[in-house]
């Protein structure tokens, strides 16, 4: 449990006692794996409630309604994945090249867990537009943008103390994601060497759009 149980509520306010907080972990436990499960039935707080064992009213006091829900499973998410934890991440050295690969390789490796395939699922849950997520899902639009924004720094500590024009690592912050997740979505249509060679070309041209 990554929330501090002396301080954790419930939408509505209340401090959880134990057995709260424990219901709270086991509906975050189980929309994880729901979301990570991937079976094409659709998503829904009445579906998390039912495989957790709980009533929708006990779903609803924990988190609100499926935004805040949602939104709890990106605090969670993001949390787990050490991504607010800089404290534990490893010592980088290293050319421009190997510390792109690093980040490059996390991305991959994290894309292949239940977490990061449950924020993958998230994504494409979401509306296309902007402002119609920001009207239905708020609270897990904003939760979103922190998960985004705690690996934009994990980046920058990839790249820390090498002397790099800022706008450059900016736009390969934007890039690297978004062409991992085209890269990821071949993983079970292409061979693993092609997927590698994939990769080693993205992180080649972007050790040398940093240089």
């Amino acid at each position: 449990m990554t929330e501090a149980s002396s301080t954790m509520q419930s939408a509505a306010g209340t401090r959880l006692n134990r057995k709260g907080r424990e219901t709270r972990q086991r509906l975050l436990d189980i929309a994880i794996v729901t979301l990570a499960d991937g079976s094409g039935e659709p998503l829904s707080a009445n579906r998390i409630a039912r495989e957790a064992g709980v009533s929708w009213g006990t779903l609803k006091h924990q988190f609100g309604d499926i935004d805040g829900l949602w939104a709890a499973v990106l605090i969670e998410l993001t949390d787990r994945s050490g991504a607010n934890s800089p404290e534990i991440w490893p010592q980088v050295t290293g050319s421009i090249r190997e510390r792109v690969w690093e980040m490059v390789d996390a991305i991959w490796t994290i894309l292949d867990t239940p977490e990061g395939r449950a924020v993958e699922a998230l994504r494409a849950g979401l509306p296309n537009g902007q402002d119609e997520r920001l009207e239905v899902f708020p609270l897990t639009t904003g939760a979103m943008a922190g998960y985004e924004e705690a690996w934009r720094r994990a980046f920058e500590y990839f790249l820390a103390g090498l002397p790099l024009e800022a706008g450059k690592v900016h736009r390969v912050q934007a890039l690297i994601p978004m062409a991992m997740r085209g890269i990821n979505n071949e993983r079970r249509l292409s061979s693993p060497a092609e997927l590698t060679n994939a990769r080693h070309c993205l992180v080649d041209a972007m050790a040398v759009y940093l240089q």
